[in-house]
């Protein structure tokens, strides 16, 4: 199969470029090249079998929608493109959403609070109400909506994915790792208590899998690293190293976030597989080598 990877020299997506060329030949479709220049006939040149949409704008300070913004241009615009290059086809989508069409769920009334995390009373399943509280929620919210004119998509919302490798643009969990690399204090919210899931991008990649060959398209899902991969992000930096010297910031509201999988295990049989526990110190090693996915 020929898969046309937009956003391949992201975070995610150059994890997810990785993992998928060892099974598949990957076309990766990058900030240059633009989504929105993508149409049927570049689709029906290179031959493409599947499209697997990263491309993004990750704005989360910006709180009101701002048309012809660079978020508004690439998210919404690549969405459109994409729908676009692919109407009347039966080329399947997979398209990358992300949990903050959510907003925050959580406050210290859901919450049980330990000496080092705090732990969610329940975990946001597939049909909780959206509340999409940046430019960059509204996008992606936007986007699926804009999607849903291509029958065979599936819109996958991430929570917090990861790589094992270093990357400019990468999540917290580089920057953190970085930060006490050089000996520096990291400074976090909430004393680090707030919680993620986190799902390594092998894990994503192999779902992106099992939806190609099952033929079943036209549904959202969310997709976490599961109950064993929620950890908070102090208990991060202790693995990466327990002495590290922590700062608490100001309350950004944020106590965390968990999805519960529901929906993508009745319907693909999938579970996340691989622990963070057992990627911390790699991940360590390859961000203090400077080596990146691609």
């Amino acid at each position: 199969m020929k898969i046309l990877l937009t956003g391949d020299e992201g975070y995610v997506g150059s994890g997810l470029s990785r993992y998928l060329k060892q099974t598949y030949e990957v076309v990766g479709w990058n900030s240059q090249k633009d989504v929105r220049t993508l149409k049927p006939s570049i689709l029906k040149e290179l031959n493409i079998e599947a499209v697997v949409n990263c491309a993004a704008i990750t704005d989360r300070v910006t709180p009101h929608f701002k048309i012809d913004s660079p978020t508004d241009l690439v998210n919404v615009g690549g969405a459109r493109a994409l729908a676009r290059a692919l109407k009347d086809s039966k080329i399947p989508l997979i398209h990358i959403s992300t949990k903050d069409v959510f907003g925050k769920l959580y406050t210290l009334d859901n919450l049980i609070e330990e000496e080092k995390a705090y732990r969610p009373k329940f975990r946001v399943d597939d049909d909780q109400p959206f509340q999409p509280e940046s430019i960059y929620a509204k996008s992606k919210l936007m986007a699926e909506f804009i999607l849903e004119d291509h029958p065979e998509t599936v819109i996958v919302r991430l929570g917090s994915c990861y790589t094992d490798f270093d990357h400019e643009k990468g999540s917290w969990i580089v920057k953190v790792a970085k930060r006490i690399q050089a000996g520096e204090t990291v400074t976090v919210s909430h004393n680090g208590k707030q919680f993620r899931d986190l799902l390594h991008s092998d894990d994503l990649g192999n779902l992106i899998e099992i939806i190609l060959k099952s033929n079943c398209f036209g549904v959202k899902l969310n997709a976490g690293g599961g109950e064993e991969n929620t950890l908070s992000v102090r208990e991060v930096i202790h693995m990466y190293n327990p002495v590290a010297r922590i700062l608490e910031s100001d309350d950004d509201g944020d106590y965390g976030f968990v999805f519960s999988n529901k929906r993508v295990e009745e319907i693909f049989q999938w579970q996340p597989q691989i622990l963070f526990t057992d990627r911390a110190a790699t991940i360590l090693d390859n961000i203090k080598k400077g080596i990146r996915a691609n």
